[in-house]
């Protein structure tokens, strides 16, 4: 299956993946202006997001993304990811690193820690909406656990109209199953990758991805880490000035 794509410019590949709360969307606004700064950049739907479903079988999004690189003529990328997009980055360069230039995460978990008491009442709460049929009330626990005190209401009924797109196509899935971890099965194998990574995380976010990124800045031996002020868990939407100076600059350092 090729993924829906939107692409704009043309220049060293740049690969955006959204986070689990969105689609490809969600990068709307960041297409052009990092293009203009000289990148061909293709955002994604990850199956059972946007306009992608998920196909019967293990579920694998680094290998799904990996084969729309090379169903777009892509030889190697930078993957820039938010949360469970900066998830899958991370195993499609631990899986075939060559086919990664660098890479951006932002609030991407990093393998190993514990979620908070805050983080865990997050998931049941959306769990307990959804074993319940409750597709409204699974939304606005995820809109209110993932958005800051305040957010403008356009932000907030953009998270849940993509939230809700992904809920209804997962429900629609069938024989579907989560493939193996590359990362679980080699724990080894972020700390052996040797690629440019910028790790960011919102000042705001909870204190697993602040602390996850934290880790990554450290584990990953290219690695470096800030703090983008302002934002929350969903940096590309909350501050999409700081997140695209904060990306460009890491990318035209990277291609000099």
């Amino acid at each position: 299956m090729t993924l829906p794509f939107d692409e704009v410019g043309s220049g060293p590949a740049v690969v955006l993946l959204h986070a689990g709360i969105a689609d490809r969307t969600m990068w709307s606004e960041q297409l052009e202006p990092i293009a203009a700064a000289g990148y061909r950049v293709v955002a994604l739907d990850l199956p059972g997001f946007g306009e992608a479903p998920a196909q019967p079988g293990e579920q694998a999004p680094w290998i799904d993304v990996l084969g729309a690189m090379r169903d777009l003529g892509i030889d190697n990328a930078a993957l820039v990811g938010d949360s469970f997009g900066g998830a899958v980055a991370l195993r499609a360069a631990v899986v075939a690193p060559s086919a990664v230039w660098a890479m951006g995460l932002v609030s991407a978990p990093a393998p190993g820690l514990e979620p908070s008491e805050q983080l865990q009442a997050v998931w049941n709460a959306e769990e307990t909406a959804l074993e319940s049929g409750d597709i409204d009330a699974a939304v606005e626990a995820v809109v209110e656990a993932w958005t800051l005190p305040g957010a403008p209401q356009q932000l907030r009924d953009r998270i849940a109209a993509m939230q809700r797109r992904a809920f209804e196509l997962q429900a629609e899935a069938k024989d579907v199953a989560d493939a193996p971890d590359p990362v679980d099965e080699h724990p080894d194998a972020l700390a052996r990758l040797d690629l440019p990574t910028a790790v960011a995380a919102g000042e705001h976010d909870m204190p697993d991805f602040i602390e996850g990124a934290k880790e990554l800045g450290r584990l990953l031996a290219g690695g470096s880490y800030e703090l983008i002020a302002g934002a929350g868990h969903l940096a590309p939407l909350e501050t999409p000035d700081a997140f695209r100076t904060w990306i460009v600059s890491f990318l035209r350092e990277t291609t000099g």
